[in-house]
């Protein structure tokens, strides 16, 4: 059995290609203005069952501060081109006895002002395989 605190810990783990240590779940959230690059995992979808999967979606945002007051565009392109290339092919795995597939959804970029930041929003589907 895979639990959204799971599928946290799932993709932190994966994330790390993306070379940023700061990485944060939707319960411990970046409290002040953003100093250096962060992500933000966020699994408060409830998971659905159905016959054969179990489905979630979380959202990776990769979170780049801005550079002397403005947006660092240069970054946050090349952050959204790894994010775009980030389970391009289907992630499948197992963790805890469960065997999982996770798959790329809606990609793009949004703005923080009270963080002064912006960040790439990752969308993914989690699945989980419902039968033993």
């Amino acid at each position: 059995m895979i639990t959204t605190s799971d599928i946290y810990e799932i993709l932190s783990d994966r994330v790390k290609d993306f070379g940023i240590k700061a990485v944060y779940d939707s319960w411990n959230p970046i409290k002040s203005h953003l100093k250096e690059e962060a992500i933000v995992i966020v699994t408060s979808t409830p998971i659905e069952p159905d016959t054969y999967w179990e489905r979630a979606y979380a959202h990776v945002n990769i979170c780049v501060p801005d550079r002397l007051g403005e947006t660092d565009t240069i970054r946050l392109k090349e952050l959204e081109r790894m994010a775009a290339m980030f389970a391009y092919t289907p992630i499948v795995g197992k963790y805890d006895g469960s065997t999982y597939r996770i798959t790329k959804g809606p990609l793009g970029k949004e703005r923080d002002d009270a963080l002064k930041c912006s960040y790439v929003n990752l969308a993914l589907l989690f699945e989980i395989l419902n039968v033993r």
